[in-house]
């Protein structure tokens, strides 16, 4: 496959660095040297001919991330002097963008009368152009903390400029977080739980009934009743199941493949709560890399389970 072999100092918004198109959750990251150099411009700087001139070096480096699919994008600020560079976002999509707060490291949590409140987001890039600087503000009832969704698929730049006129290396922390689509069911016993599902109808001791009931219907004993989907109870009228039955109403299948059928409520997809998980995040890692590979520290602190 062929590589664009341009450098970072050739690169502008136009022309950036293209880090991936992806459609799950990925880990990177990012290094570089910024600054502007002292050297004969030539050939190999400019690709044109050299007249002579001096220079070299850049004060910015630009990136690209491709979403093939709805999903977060997350940056941190890495070491040696990460106060002194400046992380900026851009969406290339031109889609229309409801305001959103962005939140730096030091904005996880505050504590007031004893009360510790929780703002889980972090460095995270915005539909539309986003410095990722802290934005706090705690005279804000809400902090200034509005509710954050995924970006929509499509391409987004990130720029990493230095602040300083000095040679300066950085390293930047990128998460592409893909909503996971899993959902779970929570048991209370800690030791052993069973769940069982009804995937066909035992015909020997179940009566189809309804859907609609228009008169008094009492279901015989020693029965369980079954109603396919919905059913309909006219006003006025009862139907009465013993005690020792059951009536089961919705949809029963032979080729459900004993898979449960779960609906997340609102906020499921992380639209009001965005939980980053250790365990998620250690996996993309490791997917890309050694099974042994450790999850970087500077990743560290933007989880939250």
């Amino acid at each position: 496959m062929a590589r664009n072999q341009s450098t970072q100092r050739q690169r502008t918004a136009q022309n950036p660095l293209l880090i991936g198109s992806f459609d799950q959750t990925s880990l990177r990251l990012l290094t570089g040297t910024l600054g502007a150099l002292n050297q004969v411009v030539g050939y190999r700087d400019t690709s044109q001919n050299s007249n002579g001139g001096h220079g070299g070096g850049t004060m910015n480096h630009w990136f690209q991330v491709d979403l093939l699919r709805s999903a977060w994008i997350i940056t941190r600020k890495g070491g040696p002097r990460p106060n002194y560079i400046e992380v900026s976002a851009y969406d290339l999509n031109r889609n229309p963008v409801e305001g959103r707060m962005i939140f730096q490291a030091d904005s996880v949590s505050t504590t007031a009368n004893g009360t510790t409140a929780f703002y889980p987001y972090l460095g995270h890039v915005m539909g539309a152009g986003s410095d990722l600087y802290n934005t706090f503000d705690r005279l804000r009832l809400d902090k200034g903390n509005d509710l954050y969704f995924p970006l929509e698929a499509g391409s987004y730049l990130i720029c990493v400029a230095s602040t300083r006129n000095e040679i300066l290396d950085y390293t930047l922390g990128l998460v592409v977080e893909v909503p996971t689509d899993d959902m779970f069911l929570l048991l209370e016993d800690v030791e052993e739980d069973f769940l069982i599902q009804e995937t066909a109808l035992d015909l020997n001791n179940t009566i189809i009934i309804g859907p609609i009931f228009a008169s008094n219907y009492t279901l015989a004993t020693n029965f369980n009743a079954y109603t396919f989907d919905t059913a309909t109870i006219n006003s006025g009228v009862t139907v009465t199941i013993p005690t020792t039955s059951t009536w089961y109403i919705g949809f029963v299948s032979p080729e459900s493949n004993d898979k449960f059928s779960l609906e997340g409520g609102p906020g499921y997809d992380g639209s009001s709560i965005h939980e980053h998980s250790r365990t998620e995040w250690t996996d993309a890692w490791q997917r890309e890399r050694s099974p042994g590979d450790p999850l970087p520290e500077l990743f560290v602190p933007l989880v939250n389970r």
